[in-house]
């Protein structure tokens, strides 16, 4: 503005505003820098106009792409059970509240689904229910628009605690070409959903805290959908609830000059302290809105659902480092460890360059909102490792904080960029590129079976093949399905059984076929049951299957899904009915008729472990101990924690008057499963045998008590 000239008067200044009644008076002390508002980057990127629309062109991108490609993934393993669930909820609402299966239902015995909220069930129940539509279609259409949250707000996140759209973009782009993420977008309703929940919610939490003295009605609109819909799917997002009255008090008290901006003007104080209030208790009231356990004790049943979650109360077997260990007795490391191998490099490099550089960043970016995205990501993990919380699956409990860890990894990429120029900046760029294109490289060849990604650290799927769970969710029993209606003869006019650990996800692909009869059948029972076909995916089986090439897959298998050269379900047509016959023989006690057909079928499969086992108790049945001996070993070699064969080689050493031997085998079973009663009594006769009998009367005692 040019001064006035000499002698000239200036001109009226405009009459002082005066406040309207109930308005909060503007506040120049806002815009000071002492109220440490994040910094302007000293290196800001050049076109970040440009980058900005780049963000949003791919957002609306997937807007429209996710949901189409969510239509070409299968039915997954635990999916009947949340369809179930949601429908019950619908009929809880519709019927007023008469209809009260949802208060508590508990498929399969155990699985506490009455303490998760309903959020992505209930909604597609609905709709399909509303359209006749495909159930399954609508649920993985919804679900992969939850993906579409986590990736787009993550970017967004980025773009908060980063400064500008280039570190946005860079979150966006991590979190959309992590597999694991894109892969359960369309498999996983419970977990990605609560994902979306939390990281919409740390999103508008930061734009609340940026927007203090003065939070606008928008980001507390919206932190009360980001809470609902966290809150409304797993009962965790109880903290969520927490982190909203929490970070506000610490953004007062800690950030510079606005403890006494807001303190000095009553409007302000009540300003902050309803909009805090509404999105707290908005969104907690939201959360259990949809949510029948909830709504029958607002205030207590979340809470009851919080600690049975936390405290989860099934023990589920799960592959780890190469051992199958109960989820109740994990080591502590068993998240840390899994996300280290099944996630990109370009992540994990990108959080160690965040690691490293985050003492120097804060001329370039906000340390306190760093600070905030850092805690939420690690407190949880924290907390459940702390409470012993059962995990399973690899870390797809904790999807929640990839998101979070998703915005460290880009800032720390956007502070080296920042930091270097020329020809530095490029190859740094380069590096980045070719570690983005590796995992992106993996979802296009391995689709739809991109959650089963492990990265180059772990030699790929194939390197963890037998170390770590694949398929667990049973996606491939899609294309399973497809290749059996076109390759096996008159599947859909014969009847033909077919056995599979999987069956349930299966059997929805053959509900048309009338005359087909389908059974849950497990690996390791598969020749006790009659059946013409049989899938078998590796999620049920232990690691010494994997190792051996000549045991897995078995004997009659014509067809073979493989990711990255290893397989991960496996379609068998039965040899011959031979091992089923002599089973069958040996039930009906016709012991001498049940050996020529097992040694047939031992001859025609001779990595059948469950043959060798039913002919080693026939064989001792017939005196024939040493024999009974081998095969029990032969069984042992294909399957080193086979029970069933240790006992029988220990009822077998005490025939043979090897009793030190049977005692240390029974040990092994009993180490292992210390209910075994048959064990515990044969483990009796041992030692009745030695001539130890207040052992063996010992045992016994116990057996009785247990009656």
């Amino acid at each position: 503005m040019s001064k006035a000239k000499k002698g000239t008067t200036p001109p009226p200044k405009p009459p002082h505003k005066q406040n309207i009644a109930g308005e909060i008076p503007p506040s120049p002390s806002v815009f000071k820098p002492s109220l440490d508002l994040p910094p302007v980057p000293q290196t800001p990127p050049v076109n970040d106009g440009l980058f900005r629309k780049i963000f949003w062109g791919m957002a609306l991108a997937l807007l429209i792409g996710m949901p189409l490609l969510s239509t070409q993934y299968g039915i997954t393993a635990d999916e009947w059970g949340n369809k179930a669930y949601g429908e019950l909820c619908l009929d809880y609402f519709t019927s007023l509240g008469e209809k009260k299966e949802a208060l508590s239902y508990a498929p399969r015995g155990g699985e506490v689904m009455y303490c998760y909220g309903p959020t992505l069930d209930l909604i597609s129940a609905a709709i399909y229910r509303t359209t006749g539509a495909d159930p399954y279609t609508i649920r993985h259409i919804m679900l992969s628009l939850m993906g579409v949250l986590i990736i787009v707000f993550s970017g967004l996140t980025g773009r908060l605690v980063g400064g500008n759209w280039r570190v946005g973009l860079i979150a966006l782009l991590f979190a959309l070409f992590s597999p694991r993420i894109f892969g359960d977008s369309m498999n996983n309703p419970k977990d990605i959903t609560f994902a979306a929940g939390y990281i919409v919610t740390i999103c508008f939490l930061i734009k609340f805290l940026q927007e203090l003295p003065r939070p606008s009605w928008r980001s507390t609109l919206l932190l009360i959908v980001g809470i609902g819909i966290g809150l409304g799917s797993r009962a965790p997002g109880l903290a969520l609830v927490g982190y909203v009255p929490f970070f506000v008090l610490m953004e007062v008290f800690i950030r510079n000059g606005l403890r006494k901006t807001i303190f000095s003007d009553k409007l302000l104080i009540r300003d902050v302290a309803l909009k805090t209030t509404v999105a707290t208790v908005g969104g907690y009231a939201l959360g259990i809105a949809f949510w029948p356990f909830a709504l029958a004790n607002p205030l207590k049943n979340p809470l009851v659902a919080l600690q049975t979650l936390t405290n989860f109360p099934i023990s589920i077997k799960t592959l780890f480092d190469g051992t199958k260990i109960y989820s109740t007795s994990l080591p502590w490391y068993y998240v840390p460890k899994y996300m280290l191998v099944s996630t990109p490099l370009y992540f994990l490099l990108g959080l160690l360059i965040f690691v490293l550089i985050f003492p120097f960043v804060r001329k370039h970016f906000n340390r306190r909102y760093l600070l905030m995205v850092l805690f939420v990501a690690l407190f949880p993990l924290i907390y459940g490792i702390s409470k012993n919380s059962a995990f399973y699956n690899g870390w797809r409990h904790t999807t929640f904080i990839y998101p979070p860890l998703v915005v460290l990894s880009a800032v720390g990429v956007e502070y080296l960029l920042r930091r270097f120029s020329g020809i530095g900046q490029k190859v740094f760029l380069g590096i980045v590129a070719v570690l983005v294109a590796l995992p992106l490289w993996f979802m296009v060849k391995n689709h739809p079976y991109q959650y089963t990604y492990y990265n180059e650290l772990t030699g790929g799927v194939k390197g963890a093949f037998g170390k770590y769970e694949t398929d667990y969710f049973g996606a491939s029993t899609r294309e399973i399905a497809d290749w059996m209606k076109k390759n096996i003869p008159n599947i859909e006019k014969d009847s033909v059984i077919i056995a599979s650990d999987y069956f349930v996800p299966l059997k929805d692909y053959f509900t048309d076929y009338p005359k087909l009869k389908m059974a849950y059948r497990r690996y390791y029972q598969r020749s006790e049951h009659d059946w013409d076909y049989a899938v078998f995916l590796t999620g049920h089986l232990t690691p010494s299957h994997f190792r051996n090439p000549n045991v897995f897959p078995p004997a009659g298998t014509i067809h073979k899904i493989e990711v990255n050269g290893a397989p991960i379900g496996v379609i068998v047509k039965r040899i011959s009915k031979d091992d089923f016959i002599g089973i069958n023989f040996i039930k009906q006690g016709k012991i001498e008729e049940s050996i020529p057909y097992l040694e047939r079928a031992k001859q025609l499969d001779p990595n059948n472990e469950v043959v060798k086992l039913y002919l080693a108790n026939a064989y001792i049945n017939v005196g024939r101990f040493n024999e009974a001996l081998q095969e029990c070993q032969k069984a042992l070699e294909i399957f080193p924690d086979y029970l069933g064969a240790m006992t029988t080689m220990a009822i077998a050493y005490i025939n043979v008057n090897q009793i030190e031997n049977a005692i240390f085998m029974l040990g092994e079973v009993l180490s292992q499963d210390p209910t075994n009663r048959d064990a515990a009594q044969y483990l009796a006769l041992a030692y009745e045998r030695k001539g130890d009998m207040a052992s063996a009367n010992q045992i016994r005692a116990q057996l009785q008590q247990r009656k």
